[in-house]
Formats: C-alpha cells, structure tokens, sequence
C-alpha cells in the first residue's frame, strides 16, 4: 500500500475511532445537567460533527482499499481472514452508521447500539489484521 494510502487510511481511523469512543465517554460518563435534570455533554455534538466528517473519508477510502490494497493482497491467504472480519466491521458500522441518520424508533436504538460496541471493537480488529500481516512478510 502507498505511503500516502496509509498514513490517509490510519488517520482517518484513529480520527473515527477517537471521537467516536470520546461521545461515548462523554454521553455514558459525563451527560451534562441543569435545574431541569440531565442533558447532552456540551461537547457531544462537535464530537458527532467531527466523527460524521470523518466517516465520509472512511467510506471514500474504503472504496479506494476495496479497489486497490484488497485485490493485490487477496493472494496472501494469511491474513485474508483477518482481512475478511475487518472488512464486514467496516460494512456493517457504515450501514448502521446511515441507520443512525435515517432510522428513528427501535431500529434506531438497535443500529445505534451495534454501531458504538462494534466501532469500538474493530480497533482489536483492525490491530490483529495489522499484526498478521506483518507477521506474514
């Protein structure tokens, strides 16, 4: 893979992984409150702006990935499983990602819960699949 291509795909990465699990910290652990009860963390929507910009990266780079980095490494059948799990995170966090835009109800609540657990989960994911691969070569 490029430089370029990689140093874009692992910021783009870290930028989704960090402000993602920061709203989670921040919605779960800190809610913001007034006379009236709880509220939003003030920082919660910057958080959600921040991590939707980055997320239309993603899905460009994805494509890009799915173009050039998965067709010339799907011979290396090594880390092709690890390839294979990340890439159906990757699917479902950006269908539940639109879920989460256009959905209301309990297929929200269902795509937002599988969203914010696998989010955090493909960070092992993705770590594991860099691992392998480097083992590999």
């Amino acid at each position: 893979m490029p430089r370029s291509l990689r140093a874009a795909v692992l910021a783009t990465a870290a930028l989704l992984w960090l402000s993602g699990a920061l709203w989670m910290l921040l919605h779960y652990l800190v809610p913001g409150h007034n006379e009236f009860g709880p509220l939003p963390n003030p920082y919660e929507a910057p958080l959600l702006a921040l991590h939707g910009l980055a997320a239309v990266a993603g899905v460009f780079l994805f494509g890009w990935l799915g173009a050039s980095h998965m067709l010339v490494r799907w011979p290396a059948a090594s880390d092709r499983p690890s390839g294979l799990v990340l890439l159906g995170c990757a699917v479902i966090l950006v269908v539940s990602g639109y879920a989460l835009y256009y959905t209301t109800g309990g297929l929200n609540e269902a795509a937002a819960q599988v969203h914010e657990w696998l989010g955090l989960a493909t960070l092992g994911v993705a770590l594991t699949h860099w691992l392998k691969a480097r083992a590999a070569r």
